[in-house]
């Protein structure tokens, strides 16, 4: 198996540091890359922490990007964590970053200092979605482009379809998602968007999708825009703690036959909440750029960026990028 790099953002995120090295040192106890293959990227960490990385490579950055930083700021910090991580990313030091730092800087560090892959106008956050089957759904774009244009959905669908073939799905069936199946259904950018798919015959593309049927066997890879996309996320992710939330409420007012069937059904509900967690996704990727980008969640703890070393790692072994077809 060929040696990769990763590098980790040690100061991205609401728990960084502390929950980024905890993270980290979860990686190398579940053997999911070597020491040498760890590159942690930040500020001097704290002396208690740093005891623990020992034959981690520790990448000097002064200074941080917040949550507050706007994301054309970022391209000023060049001594920042998340710009070093980007800039090592394009002159190929690390197969791989990762940062539950500031979405937008993010973006903007990826897009304008790794720079873009040539052929891909529109660099985008792909994510996988639990689904009725077996296998994930995937959405592009969950957040990076509000506004596009017919043409990029062509780069989203190629970037999705690199992302589900990582995950083991062959021949993906590519979406568009919109208000209706029929043709004559959405606005001009949709229905442009579905002329210019159909006629990409390397697509498997099989038209239009319904918010209401993202979780169905219709497709695997569902694309939108990025304004669209990240509020689907976000309803998704609303509607399913909600669900949750309602459903313990019900439970603790419930009597004793109520207490006694949630008993029997605890082991279910933990499945379940493991399938909806973030945490047991990673992260999300960020394709299309000139190296592996992964976005884990701000509010990362240790097992959340544990788990997004671990696929940011696959990635790299993978070579996710070249599976980006141009």
């Amino acid at each position: 198996m060929s040696k990769v790099k990763i590098g980790v953002d040690a100061y991205g995120g609401d728990n960084a540091p502390k929950a980024v090295v905890e993270g980290a040192l979860s990686a190398l106890k579940n053997n999911y890359l070597s020491r040498d293959e760890l590159a942690l990227v930040g500020n001097e960490l704290p002396n208690d922490l740093l005891k623990s990385l020992e034959g981690v490579e520790i990448i000097p950055a002064k200074k941080l990007v917040t949550n507050e930083t706007k994301p054309t700021e970022v391209l000023k910090l060049e001594d920042s964590s998340m710009y070093i991580g980007c800039k090592y990313l394009k002159e190929k030091k690390l197969d791989a970053f990762v940062s539950a730092g500031n979405t937008g800087a993010l973006l903007a560090s990826g897009t304008f200092v790794a720079g873009r892959l040539e052929g891909i106008k529109r660099p985008a956050l792909v994510l996988a979605l639990p689904s009725k089957s077996d296998k994930p759904k995937i959405l592009v774009d969950a957040g990076a482009n509000a506004e596009v244009k017919a043409e990029h959905f062509y780069d989203f669908a190629r970037e999705g379809i690199a992302y589900a073939k990582f995950l083991n799905i062959e021949n993906p069936r590519v979406a568009i998602l919109n208000i209706g199946s029929e043709e004559e259904k959405g606005n001009t950018l949709i229905k442009d968007a579905y002329s210019l798919l159909k006629s990409h015959t390397n697509l498997n593309f099989v038209g239009f999708v319904e918010a209401r049927e993202i979780f169905d066997d219709t497709c695997d890879v569902v694309v939108t825009d990025g304004f669209t996309g990240n509020n689907v996320l976000k309803t998704i992710e609303g509607t399913a703690y909600f669900i949750l939330h309602e459903l313990k409420a019900i439970i603790k007012k419930g009597g004793l036959f109520t207490k006694l069937g949630a008993l029997f059904l605890k082991s279910p509900l933990k499945t379940l909440m493991e399938k909806i967690d973030y945490r047991s996704y990673g992260g999300t990727f960020f394709l299309g750029i000139n190296g592996i980008l992964v976005k884990a969640h701000g509010s990362s703890d240790a097992e959340a960026i544990s788990n997004a070393i671990y696929v940011a790692t696959k990635a790299a072994r993978f070579d996710l990028l070249s599976n980006i077809e141009l």
